[in-house]
């Protein structure tokens, strides 16, 4: 007795190992949040899944839908797509084996018709898909069998349809068997069901009717024959005419993951062979896929960047003042000086190109032009801002201006009779003390003269690259049906990374770039093309590349080319009106002076368009300086009409205000270049 207890408990070890749950994707899982539930499946295929979903009685949990499953695999997760009952199905067969009893004490019993009956309703479920195979007892005939042939005591009998399989039965009960033969038709079972797919479900069903006593095989014989069966679940009746459940066949049930119940009665077999035909025949088939990554392209535009070398003829204005950092009085650093009269020699201001590179030298324009017009004198008066630690400093003006004549002097030869010193507190015409741009920019020496020639605008002619688009854009067409948790986009100049953006969540809807930003036309000018690419990460993990199908293309013609080709070339002519007053839009003498030039250059150029910007700095409302730059437009407008020019739809004039400033707003001398109007005219050679 005790060694069978010990080996009872070795097979509900056994048993309990054995998963009949596994997954043959060790990765995914299934699971129903919503429901407190043992959730067994198979792995069907890919995107199909059959889920055997019990409560904590090991029944069946019946009228599942979509929203009730989860299925994932690692941080993935899957969008449920169906829920089908198995019954509902048709391309999901099932694997049964019934082992029944059909021992003579059945009829004792008088439990052969309510066995056959709860049977009948068992089998009335299977359809064609399913194969289901029916172990009996047989008793062996010794008299007239050869010894050398096998002792034979069960009998198998295979169909999918109920009518055979329940005849089946009929005529097993109708010759009955002297002995019982439970582990030898049990053996039979696991023997076929060795032989069906691995990965299919399989199901035995065992009812007894009392204690084996004749089998050969035991026990131990059908745990080595159950070893590694995967998604196998056994289910026992145990309608032994003794008290309590069967030790053995309790192990073998509930170590596949099954059920054992106890018939007392013959009137119990219904009501156990539905529990179990609904658990056994009641699978979901939850058909999923899991979300797509994310997809999609890149579009660059514009789809072409045309570059062309214009001829530019650029009269800046001479903005007269040199600019002080607040208690100081040393020229600053940014202005370009020279430390010995030697390096004059090579100075030429024509060859200077933008406006703030000849501002930063006007200390050595205005140096060469009072060199070469002796005659001519200057006036050079410091002023403070008078605010802060400047206030009432008239000394330190001073020393501001005592810098800028000693550089005329000492590097540029000047006669000091030739200048005037004076020093005051704010400029004769100051800036604005309420914002601290306008208090620094009256920190200053302004340089004044009689002469023409002294303050007159600075005049060059050179090559400039011109672009048809200030920007790039990047425009992403990225569709995820998950969220984006991370991503790097790459700008690049053929095969050079020439920026890069990054960041979390979802991408903006579109990447722009300034041209600016890019190094500036000559940098861009350089490259044969710009792409862009960019990875992202969503929150499953999934990493994806895309970059843009078509490249901006960068065309960039010299201007000797199109001379080459005979193509017309373009000249801009630009003309910088010297700076306005703060918070004024009245021409005055030296601004007169350039109107009347412009006048003149036009009555040569009958096919010209001319385009008059007035701007102004950033100081004040957007609303009021836009209101100002229109009126300095106008007023510039309006002096060229008195001057009796032709007028047409080829001049055009407006004001910009704030918006597209020619010079940097966060310098001083750039704030001042910006209160300005710039005529630009325009013509083919």
């Amino acid at each position: 007795m005790k060694k069978n207890v010990f080996l009872f408990c070795l097979l509900a070890f056994f048993f309990a190992w054995l998963d009949t749950g596994h997954a043959f994707d060790d990765d995914l899982k299934v699971q129903t949040p919503r429901h407190k539930a043992k959730l067994n499946f198979l792995t069907l295929n890919e995107n199909k899944v059959l889920v055997s979903v019990l409560n904590d009685e090991g029944e069946a949990i019946l009228g599942l839908q979509k929203e009730d499953f989860q299925i994932t695999k690692g941080p993935k997760k899957a969008v449920i797509v169906s829920v089908e009952d198995v019954t509902e199905q048709r391309d999901v067969g099932l694997n049964i084996v019934l082992v029944v009893d059909n021992s003579y004490s059945m009829e004792l019993r008088k439990a052969v018709n309510p066995v056959l009956t709860a049977l009948d309703e068992f089998l009335s479920l299977v359809r064609p898909i399913d194969e289901v195979h029916i172990i009996t007892f047989t008793d062996p005939r010794t008299s007239t069998e050869p010894s050398s042939q096998p002792r034979i005591s069960t009998r198998a009998t295979q169909a999918n349809d109920p009518a055979m399989l329940s005849l089946a039965l009929r005529d097993s009960y109708s010759d009955p068997t002297d002995g019982t033969y439970l582990y030898d038709a049990m053996q039979e079972g696991l023997k076929i069901i060795r032989g069906m797919p691995e990965k299919s479900q399989k199901f035995m069903l065992v009812f007894s009717d009392g204690e084996d006593i004749n089998s050969i095989f035991k026990t131990a014989d059908l745990q080595v024959a159950t070893s590694g069966l995967q998604n196998f679940t056994a289910f026992a009746v145990d309608y032994m005419d003794r008290p309590g459940l069967d030790p053995f066949l309790q192990s073998f049930a509930e170590g596949t993951g099954g059920k054992i119940r106890k018939a007392k009665s013959a009137d119990d077999f219904l009501a156990i062979f539905k529990e179990f035909s609904t658990t056994i025949f009641h699978r979901y088939g939850v058909t999923f896929r899991f979300l797509n990554p994310p997809a999609g392209t890149l579009t660059s535009a514009p789809s072409a960047v045309n570059i062309e070398e214009v001829t530019m003829v650029d009269s800046s204005p001479l903005l007269n003042y040199v600019y002080f950092d607040t208690g100081r009085s040393e020229i600053p650093d940014r202005y370009v000086t020279f430390t010995d009269p030697g390096e004059t020699e090579g100075f030429a201001d024509e060859k200077l190109k933008d406006t703030i590179e000849k501002y930063h030298h006007i200390l050595n324009v205005i140096g060469k032009r009072l060199a070469m017009n002796p005659d001519a004198l200057v006036t050079i008066v410091g002023c403070n801002s008078n605010s802060g630690e400047e206030k009432g400093k008239t000394a330190l003006s001073r020393s501001r201006a005592d810098a800028v004549v000693a550089y005329f002097r000492d590097v540029w030869g000047i006669d000091p009779s030739r200048m005037e010193l004076k020093a005051q507190n704010l400029p004769t015409v100051p800036s604005t003390s309420r914002v601290p741009e306008g208090i620094i920019e009256n920190q200053r020496v302004e340089v004044y003269s009689d002469h023409p020639a002294i303050l007159d605008t600075i005049n060059s002619t050179y090559l400039e690259e011109q672009c048809d688009t200030k920007e790039i854009r990047i425009v992403p067409a990225i569709q995820s049906e998950t969220a984006i948790s991370s991503w790097q986009l790459h700008l690049l100049g053929g095969d050079k990374v020439l920026m890069t953006r990054e960041g979390k969540g979802n991408l903006p809807p579109e990447f722009v770039f300034g041209v600016q930003d890019l190094g500036g036309i000559p940098a861009l000018a350089a490259l044969p093309e710009i792409s862009a690419e960019i990875e992202i990460k969503d929150n499953e993990g999934n990493v994806v590349r895309t970059s843009t199908e078509t490249p901006t293309k960068v065309n960039f013609i010299r201007r000797e080319e199109r001379i080459a080709q005979k193509l017309e070339s373009k000249v801009v002519e630009k003309y910088g009106l010297i700076l306005f007053e703060f918070d004024r839009a009245d021409l005055k003498g030296r601004n007169q002076v350039i109107v009347n030039r412009v006048v003149t250059r036009m009555s040569e150029l009958p096919a010209a368009t001319m385009d008059i910007t007035g701007h102004t700095d950033i100081i004040g409302t957007e609303e009021y300086n836009l209101e100002l730059s229109g009126r300095r437009a106008g007023a510039v407008y309006g002096a060229m009409l008195e001057t009796g020019i032709a007028v047409g739809s080829q001049i055009n004039y407006a004001g910009v205000g704030p918006n597209d400033p020619p010079y940097d707003n966060f310098i001083p001398e750039g704030r001042a270049l910006n209160r300005t109007v710039i005529i630009t005219i325009q013509y083919t050679e």
